[in-house]
């Protein structure tokens, strides 16, 4: 299923993040002393954004920053509020931009992503479905089974046998009129639940 552009404008971080042709970024996992860190760069090897983790926080948190070492947003997981994670405007909880939550306590492969549209200021939801082996994830604006467009594809790409195996590489396919920030902190929220899927096994 190919990407498509939604029918109005996606802001979940900022305007500048959004683009008006389909982006391809490439999101490469790699361990550091304070958890957790991601580097983000297009098929060029241009980088957009980066992710440090923090693990020594009362909650596993995670801050993306612009390529000016701006934070952007960060995310927390809230295990205590059966496994929520919510993201943040900058690098503290002032100003919750959205909420990922499970959609059915039956199915833990599809989870949904309730917002502010800061193109309307509407509050709004993105559905994403993953495959049940933690390879791929579709983000749809609206309900998938309504047809909604899949706005970013996300894919577990392979590496070379030199690679460390056990650290994930992903590519994401964003589609026009979506900000790429918040398909990136989206992928990031997936990785998270994979992982935790893994070690409950």
């Amino acid at each position: 299923m190919e990407i498509s552009s939604p029918p109005q404008s996606i802001i979940g971080v900022e305007q500048r993040f959004v683009f008006q042709e389909p982006i391809t970024l490439y999101i490469d996992e790699k361990s550091s002393i304070s958890g957790d860190d991601f580097t983000i760069k297009d098929s060029n090897g241009v980088a957009f954004f980066k992710c440090k983790g923090k693990v020594f926080s009362f909650s596993d948190k995670k801050v993306i920053y612009d390529n000016y070492d701006k934070p952007i947003l960060n995310i927390q997981e809230e295990v205590f509020m059966g496994h929520k994670m919510k993201i943040y405007a900058g690098d503290d909880t002032k100003n919750k931009l959205g909420e990922l939550s499970r959609g059915s306590m039956l199915k833990n492969n599809k989870f949904i992503y309730t917002f502010t549209n800061l193109a309307n200021n509407r509050t709004e939801e993105l559905d994403l479905k993953c495959d049940l082996i933690g390879i791929s994830c579709g983000i749809f604006y609206g309900k998938e089974k309504e047809q909604a467009p899949l706005i970013c594809n996300i894919a577990k790409v392979r590496q070379s046998i030199f690679s460390n195996k056990k650290r994930d590489h992903y590519c994401i396919k964003v589609a026009p009129g979506v900000d790429a920030a918040l398909m990136v902190a989206l992928t990031i929220c997936f990785d998270e639940l994979k992982h935790e899927k893994e070690e409950k096994k």
